[in-house]
């Protein structure tokens, strides 16, 4: 049976405090995400922010990937259907071990690192996305050949995203064929960078998708909801989405632009912006530690 790629990447997977070293990751995390963004031009630091503790503990705790045989056809997958942030995926993949391009070359021309997930690049990445909506199709194409083989599937959507209808048709069949692998993680932090939520900015905000919960249990899943920076809480929901026969959605509530002051006070200015040299370095200085 294949382990988590964690026994060998991170020691956090072993003894008590792999939740501390998990949240020292994610501040390096964090500060590799800004340090190349800043290189590179600018990016999509807010959603990146957001989804670190997801992503980590996602690889480092439930994913079965044989670091030594990634293209394995009998593995665990995940597709990144929020392909915007990429630089977030590409951050956590060199942390662990798994990426060895420098992630200051991201979005550039020739560099593995596409501005959006491409797995024709990189072996570590199983489907190409950026298209928002199509990515829980995919996994679900993906759970529906893996299941008789005990493999998982897991897929990390927005919550904007959610406004796609593919999500939805993705969603619908898979409350039909109940694919007990399919495992969906909904980055719910309730912030776009478009739509008809910012038409008019004197009324209150209202979430991209309304009664997510609702939703998602009327088509047929199983419904767990978290904190999405609380790693134990995101592990435990991790742990019960592989108990059901039915497909399961973790609706994980985040902070956009979760880790400064800075990108956490303006959502929709970070959803993808460049900074000036003086707003990058308090970024790092809110990022020296946990």
């Amino acid at each position: 049976m294949m382990a988590s790629i964690a026994y060998d990447a991170i020691s956090a997977h072993r003894g008590p405090t792999w939740a501390h070293e998990l949240t020292l990751n994610a501040v390096h995390v964090r500060r590799d995400i800004a340090e190349a963004l800043h290189k590179t031009g600018g990016g999509h630091y807010g959603g990146s922010f957001s989804a670190v503790e997801l992503l980590l503990t996602l690889y480092t705790r439930h994913l079965r990937i044989d670091r030594d045989n990634l293209t394995d056809p009998l593995r665990d997958r995940f597709v990144l259907s929020k392909g915007h942030a990429a630089i977030g995926l590409y951050a956590v993949l060199r942390r662990i071990g798994l990426l060895d391009a420098p992630l200051d070359s991201y979005a550039s021309l020739g560099s593995v690192l596409e501005g959006h997930p491409d797995m024709t690049a990189s072996p570590c990445i199983d489907w190409s996305t950026g298209s928002l909506g199509q990515g829980l199709s995919a996994a679900l194409g993906m759970a529906m050949g893996l299941r008789r083989h005990g493999r998982h599937v897991w897929a990390l959507l927005g919550d904007g995203e959610c406004q796609e209808g593919q999500v939805w048709e993705a969603a619908m069949l898979a409350g039909l064929v109940k694919p007990g692998n399919l495992h969906a993680m909904v980055d719910l932090n309730r912030h776009q960078e478009f739509g008809w939520r910012l038409a008019r900015r004197d009324m209150p905000a209202i979430e991209p998708v309304p009664a997510m919960a609702a939703k998602w249990r009327a088509f047929g899943w199983h419904v767990i909801e978290c904190d999405g920076h609380d790693l134990a809480a995101i592990d435990a929901a991790c742990a019960d989405a592989v108990q059901h026969e039915q497909p399961c959605v973790i609706l994980a509530a985040t902070c956009k632009g979760r880790g400064t002051p800075l990108t956490e006070s303006d959502p929709l200015r970070f959803h993808c912006t460049d900074v000036s040299v003086d707003e990058h370095a308090a970024i790092l200085a809110s990022l020296e530690r946990p």
